[in-house]
């Protein structure tokens, strides 16, 4: 018991603290849970890599769930906060992953990318499977970055391209019905490479919003965003935060000196935390947000960035130290701290706030 009154004491004066802090920062919170966090699946980081730490990842359900990303199982929590439910499991069978990119939803389904395989899963509105789309139209690589739906389509971010001769290796956005059909491929790399900043294919990594009529596109470590239209035309473009952004710093000299000891992956991991780097784009209300990760001194330096979907404004950053940000809803956002935590295969404990942005001109 007294133990219990330790850690809620703690959790709520570690509230009282941030508070002033969320508030500065124009967020204004909706309602607060304390979620105990299950452990990530230890088969699948094994098999794949390891993860000496994974904040929380929230998706909201069409019923109002919590839904969070275990790496390779999704765990379902009630609306008010409660363990409901697991979803899937490590492995290849029917309704199983190798590790869970995003989960995405329409009015009555959820689609579950599974990067590492090129393959979505279908699930009903009660999280029971019902099929699986393979993405086989995603030229060089079949690990996807990301992908976005609408009512009637569904578009994916390929992880790797090339500048190439043929046209078809550059384009980097591929659209498909909702049964999985490719439709056409969009976006040429090398349109725009002026503007990609000579850095390596490994760091550009596409993130998509699809629209009801039109495409966001911008890649991980440049401050560009790009709407087309669904036949590939560019429409808009916009360079954002030129004020307060920091590029990446790479230098292939330093590289091949790199290599030479060590892996040269290993130096474009450690190149990727010299700036800034797009994590997230997705829809708040009538704007698009971009989640934004600012380098590698401190894990929870992240902000937000809101642009209006014609491109004429852009908000400042609203910076998020303190917190995670941990996913977004239906017009809110989910920001998380680690209140127990000792390893990702143990169980441990978070704090989840629901919030909205209240708009800084």
């Amino acid at each position: 018991m007294r133990k219990r009154s330790v850690v809620y004491i703690g959790i709520v004066s570690t509230c009282l603290l941030l508070s002033p802090l969320i508030y500065s920062q124009r967020l204004r919170i909706e309602r607060t849970y304390i979620l105990n966090l299950p452990p990530v699946n230890k088969e699948a980081t094994s098999v794949m890599w390891k993860e000496d730490f994974a904040p929380p990842e929230i998706f909201e359900g069409l019923k109002g769930e919590l839904i969070l990303n275990r790496f390779s199982y999704l765990q379902v929590y009630t609306p008010e906060g409660q363990m409901k439910q697991a979803v899937g499991g490590y492995g290849q069978g029917p309704g199983e992953f190798y590790a869970i990119g995003m989960v995405q939803k329409n009015t009555s389904n959820y689609f579950i990318l599974d990067p590492l395989q090129g393959k979505v899963s279908l699930f009903d509105d009660n999280l029971i499977f019902k099929r699986r789309i393979l993405l086989f139209h995603e030229g060089l690589s079949n690990i996807i970055q990301g992908i976005s739906i609408n009512n009637n389509y569904l578009a994916s971010a390929q992880f790797k391209r090339e500048v190439a001769k043929n046209i078809s290796k550059n384009l980097a956005i591929n659209l498909y019905d909702l049964n999985g059909k490719w439709i056409k491929a969009l976006f040429d790399m090398s349109g725009v490479q002026t503007k990609l900043r000579n850095y390596p294919e490994i760091l550009l990594r596409g993130r998509i919003l699809l629209d009801e009529q039109s495409i966001y596109f911008c890649l991980t470590p440049i401050n560009y965003i790009w709407k087309l239209n669904l036949d590939g035309r560019i429409l808009r473009e916009k360079r954002f935060g030129q004020k307060w952004w920091k590029y990446i710093e790479y230098d292939y000299e330093e590289k091949r000196k790199f290599s030479v000891k060590k892996p040269a992956w290993l130096y474009d991991i450690q190149a990727e935390e010299t700036g800034y780097r797009i994590m997230h784009i997705f829809k708040y209300k009538d704007y698009i947000c971009l989640q934004i990760s600012m380098g590698n001194d401190d894990i929870l330096n992240y902000c937000y960035v809101l642009i209006d979907k014609e491109f004429s404004w852009e908000s400042k950053p609203f910076f998020l130290k303190g917190y995670f940000p941990a996913g977004n809803g239906n017009d809110c956002l989910y920001l998380a701290r680690m209140l127990e935590f000792s390893s990702p295969f143990e169980p441990s404990k978070g704090e989840v706030i629901k919030c909205q942005i209240e708009k800084e001109d």
